[in-house]
């Protein structure tokens, strides 16, 4: 998620007026953009990067494009050059920092609960009956986005594994109690609610997401008895390698056979070498990044969307037949979820088409991520995930 670093507007905007040009101004934009969104930086890299090009820029008296070249390009050599491993093995197979999913979870709950107030406020007056039965489903299906977009990523990315089943039960448990409490049970007794009061919550759960620390959203979701090889202790050989096993299928998306096989690699070297994991191999979330890198990651970044995907779908599909099966044409409410439906058609269509780039098999030129280069040995001598020594 893309976050503010705490600067105010009058402080951008001096620093957009800064630049020479226009053109110069849509560089910065662009290279900040494809450095937020493609590689994570840590806070003050993308600002510090800029202050640079813009004075070098200024000092060789051309455009900033013509000396840095294509913002993308310069985004990632500057990521290649500048993002330290300590900080991109906290980072998750899709780019997202520990806490910035649970963050952004709470903005996507937030709008959500606004734009219900909208629709309600417009399409029903100030005034809305609702039942405990629909009203009590309304707040779970909160919790619920919550849950499935924050939660259980964020457990999964610290590799809380079990945690992240346990949680994802619930979410299970969840969808069928909004299920039940928006068709089967009974509506019981109505009370009235001003819809405004809907826009209040909706504002609470943005700003708390907006305001969080993602930092400090991280560290709830940490494993405490094991969150680094700095935690564990130096004889604790299967602590480490269970934790290793852990980030590898939790944060990075490798499947459970070729995690298993690299625990097996790790573990038979060990032995050979009478040594100790954490000295062997260093801070474990760091080689676990080490052998998860490769071609091959952005394929597993896709397959990892596959699940969510398919389950969208089926919500799509149903949103539509229900939609048609009861037209309204004189309602609002009718009409919202009409723009509901056609967002989410565009929104499928562009997840399809990416997912289906990432996926397809590769060429035989070795393209679209088919090489077996990238994987990184290590004092093990395991050939990482990608490719074997």
């Amino acid at each position: 998620m893309m976050r503010t670093d705490g600067r105010s507007q009058e402080q951008k905007q001096e620093r957009k007026a800064d630049w020479a040009s226009g053109d110069d101004a849509r560089w910065a934009a662009e290279f900040e953009l494809a450095l937020a969104v493609e590689h994570s930086p840590p806070d003050g890299l993308a600002e510090q990067v800029l202050e640079e090009a813009r004075l070098t820029a200024a000092e060789a008296g051309i455009p900033v494009r013509e000396v840095f070249g294509d913002p993308a390009a310069y985004a990632e050599t500057v990521a290649a050059e500048r993002i330290d491993e300590a900080h991109r093995s906290s980072v998750d197979l899709e780019g997202f920092a520990a806490g910035d999913r649970f963050t952004s979870s709470l903005l996507m709950a937030g709008g959500q609960v606004f734009l219900f107030g909208v629709v309600l406020w417009v399409s029903g007056g100030l005034w809305v009956d609702v039942g405990w039965a629909t009203g009590g489903a309304g707040l779970l299906l909160a919790a619920l986005i919550v849950l499935v977009t924050g939660v259980v990523p964020e457990l999964r990315a610290a590799g809380r594994l079990r945690a992240g089943r346990v949680a994802g039960v619930c979410a299970a448990v969840l969808v069928l109690a909004c299920a039940a409490g928006f068709t089967v049970i009974p509506r019981g007794p109505q009370v009235s609610v001003p819809a405004p009061a809907l826009f209040v919550v909706g504002v609470l759960l943005a700003v708390l997401g907006w305001n969080l620390s993602p930092a400090r959203v991280g560290r709830w979701f940490r494993d405490r008895k094991a969150e680094s090889s700095g935690a564990i202790r130096a004889d604790d050989d299967e602590a480490w390698l269970a934790r290793f096993s852990a980030l590898l299928r939790g944060r990075h998306g490798v499947s459970a056979a070729e995690a298993a096989r690299c625990v097996a690699e790790a573990r038979d070297h060990l032995a050979a070498s009478g040594g100790r994991a954490a000295d062997e191999f260093g801070d474990v979330e760091v080689y676990a990044l080490r052998l998860s890198e490769g071609p091959q990651k952005p394929r597993r970044a896709a397959r990892a969307e596959v699940v969510p995907t398919v389950l969208f779908t089926g919500g799509l599909l149903w949103w539509g037949v229900d939609l048609i099966s009861d037209p309204e044409f004189s309602s609002l409410w009718f009409w919202a979820k009409v723009a509901v439906l056609v967002a989410g058609a565009w929104a499928w269509v562009t997840t399809t088409r990416s997912l289906w780039q990432k996926l397809r098999p590769a060429r035989a030129d070795g393209t679209d991520g088919a090489s077996n280069a990238g994987g990184t040995g290590g004092p093990g001598g395991t050939g990482g995930i990608d490719g074997r020594a």
